[in-house]
């Protein structure tokens, strides 16, 4: 009795999935904006707490974030980032309610972010002039010339009758007012102001 294998051909049909529409696996649902704003004003609160650890206060963030001219990785080039130094001004001034500009929140924290690594590095840390931090980490991460962020101060003391220990003693609190003066304040007034602190000065002397 003979037998006979019989082959059997299986036919493979290519599996078809079909997606449903809107659905898409990487699809992901817009995140609500308020919750983003929060989300923003917290990592930006969180990296200037950290700084403050790391020995760069507030007055030098919001130093650094008045002469800031260079944007950093995810920020487009032509951005505004007076938005971000506002954005900065309102946190520092507790005034997180009038915070609206998203987009200026972005900047700030990415700006941060940057200061917040250069200093974990060690930036500025052995540095031994008496220069702000602020001036020392524009000069390194914004490639800033130390000649354009003392300019302004040592302009105003060059023309005072005082000797280079009081122009070194005083050039903090007059960089601090030329940081004002930049949002506007009137140069006649800073240099009033200096009139007073030499009148003082030579009152105690």
């Amino acid at each position: 009795m003979l037998k006979f294998n019989k082959c059997v051909h299986i036919r493979r049909v290519p599996l078809q999935v079909q997606a449903r529409q809107g659905a898409g696996p990487s699809s992901k649902p817009a995140k609500d904006p308020a919750e983003v704003r929060s989300d923003l004003i917290k990592g930006c609160k969180t990296v200037m707490m950290e700084l403050q650890g790391l020995d760069f206060p507030r007055n030098d963030v919001k130093g650094y974030f008045q002469f800031v001219a260079k944007p950093p990785v995810g920020v487009a080039k032509d951005f505004d980032l007076s938005r971000a130094r506002v954005v900065v001004d309102q946190l520092i001034a507790g005034k997180e309610a009038d915070i609206t500009d998203l987009e200026g929140l972005k900047a700030a924290q990415l700006i941060l972010s940057d200061v917040w690594r250069w200093r974990r590095r060690g930036g500025g840390m052995d540095d031994e002039t008496d220069r702000p931090s602020y001036a020392i980490a524009l000069e390194s991460l914004q490639n800033m010339e130390p000649e354009q962020i003392d300019r302004i101060t040592s302009s105003l003391l060059d023309n005072l009758p005082i000797t280079e220990a009081e122009k070194r003693q005083m050039s903090g609190s007059v960089q601090q007012a030329a940081m004002a003066g930049i949002n506007g304040a009137v140069w006649g007034s800073l240099a009033g102001g200096l009139g007073l602190m030499l009148l003082f000065n030579f009152g105690r002397g």
